[in-house]
């Protein structure tokens, strides 16, 4: 085995460890259940939305220091956060104490960044795409086998208090893993090596005015001070001529964009459907089927990962079918959350949201495979990070106003998430329309016809 697939093996049993919390599945139950006794309103409106504020405050520092600290200290700050969150889940009761519990799962979430950005920065350019896929595999295989296993305990009588043991357990063990992974000797942008500093003066950076010379050196006159903010302003420079190259590109920006705006609704979703089925299921008064959402989890992560690794096999011109695709998918998300809102039916609803899954994770694997085809590969962390914030910035506000202002019902906000998404369709559909009527006029003209598929 080469080193850079033994690296990625590490990472991704990091990825599998932490990615187990049986709990999760279970979190609303345990929270309306004794001996939590939330209510509804209060998991809605009081506590959830904690969480997706603070991960979002919180991204934009841990982002920025990710790189700066070489990753390591943020991935083991990351179990460490989940430790911290689901002990307090064990032994706390009080309103403000969950809250606090939220805001240290914001944290947890924010430190995700450093897992996905690990790798580029321990393999070569050449093998970022591949495990890229490694480790959203790891997350899927994680999230599977953590929801195989809770369906199992709590199928065999474990109470929801239990689970948070397993998870417990779970992030215990990812610490230790954490803490063995290989150090980083030098980062993408803040330690960023000799070979990519050099590539900086060719993007209109000269280091020759920090050193002397066109190349960075580590004996010279500077105080250690001065070289710190060297450091910090040459990582700027740095990380500003990616953005600038990445995002100038129509192409990689259009991915990205839904990408951005798709990635805001699914973590959302994911954050609610726990209360939908909650609501579903009292009006029905079938409370034995509360008790599937193990094995929903399961299925949704299984087969999001055959429909990931299927169409990461495909080979379709992107460039040409992307807004048709974009705009089918987009509609068929917003129908697709729009029948789980109204049904009645739990079965309904569970399967709803599988086939939502296995869209959206196929669609995001199509646009981050062509967002990193079309940006500098030393990018991709950077690329990952901003459209992450972004995405949680869109989720704020969503959350600012669906959930805290209005104050709508679960069913209500699925509502919304459905329009949220034929919208999202109806933008890709008149782009579609509209490359289309200029590839009708321009077809006689081949390099014209190229120019339009952007």
């Amino acid at each position: 085995m080469k080193d850079w697939q033994k690296i990625s093996l590490i990472l991704c049993a990091y990825g599998v460890l932490k990615e187990f919390r049986p709990s999760e599945p279970f979190v609303t139950k345990y929270l309306n259940s004794p001996p939590m006794n939330f209510t509804d309103d209060q998991i809605t409106f009081e506590i959830y939305p904690v969480s997706i504020y603070s991960s979002m405050i919180l991204l934009v520092f841990i982002f920025l220091i990710t790189d700066f600290l070489r990753y390591k200290p943020i991935i083991i700050l990351n179990s460490i956060a989940g430790i911290i969150v689901f002990v307090m889940l064990i032994v706390c009761r009080s309103l403000f104490l969950i809250q606090i519990l939220e805001v240290f799962y914001g944290l947890f979430m924010a430190c995700e960044v450093a897992y996905y950005t690990y790798i580029y920065a321990k393999v070569d350019k050449e093998h970022y795409q591949e495990v890229s896929s490694h480790t959203r595999a790891a997350y899927l295989t994680g999230r599977a086998v953590s929801g195989i296993l809770s369906q199992v305990l709590v199928s065999t009588g474990f109470s929801y208090y239990s689970l948070n043991f397993f998870t417990v357990g779970g992030m215990i063990l990812s610490l230790i893993w954490a803490c063995l992974l290989p150090s980083v000797s030098s980062s993408l942008y803040f330690n960023a090596s000799p070979e990519k500093t050099t590539n900086e003066i060719e993007l209109g950076t000269s280091l020759k005015e920090q050193n002397g010379t066109g190349l960075p050196k580590k004996t010279n006159n500077f105080t250690a001070k001065n070289k710190g903010i060297a450091k910090i302003k040459r990582g700027f420079k740095l990380l500003l001529n990616d953005f600038t190259a990445a995002f100038s590109n129509p192409y990689v920006l259009k991915w990205a964009f839904w990408w951005a705006l798709a990635t805001c609704c699914y973590y959302q979703i994911l954050s609610y459907v726990q209360l939908l089925w909650e609501e579903i299921i009292d009006k029905k008064d079938t409370q034995y089927y509360t008790k599937l959402n193990g094995a929903v989890e399961a299925i949704y992560t299984l087969m999001s990962a055959l429909a990931a690794f299927i169409f990461g096999k495909v080979n379709v011109d992107w460039s040409f079918y992307g807004e048709p695709v974009l705009f089918v998918c987009s509609l068929a998300i917003g129908f697709i959350i729009l029948l789980m809102a109204i049904t009645d039916s739990i079965w309904t609803a569970y399967v709803t949201y599988i086939v939502y899954t296995i869209i959206y994770n196929s669609m995001m694997t199509i646009s981050n495979s062509e967002v990193a085809k079309n940006v500098n590969p030393d990018s991709y962390g950077l690329i990952f990070g901003f459209t992450l914030f972004i995405a949680l910035v869109l989720q704020t506000v969503l959350t600012a106003v669906v959930v805290n202002l209005f104050q709508l019902t679960a069913r209500k906000q699925f509502e919304v998430y459905s329009a949220y998404f034929c919208i999202l369709g109806v933008i890709f559909g008149l782009r579609s329309l509209y490359l289309f009527i200029r590839w009708c006029f321009k077809r006689r003209n081949p390099e014209e016809v190229s120019s339009s598929h952007l």
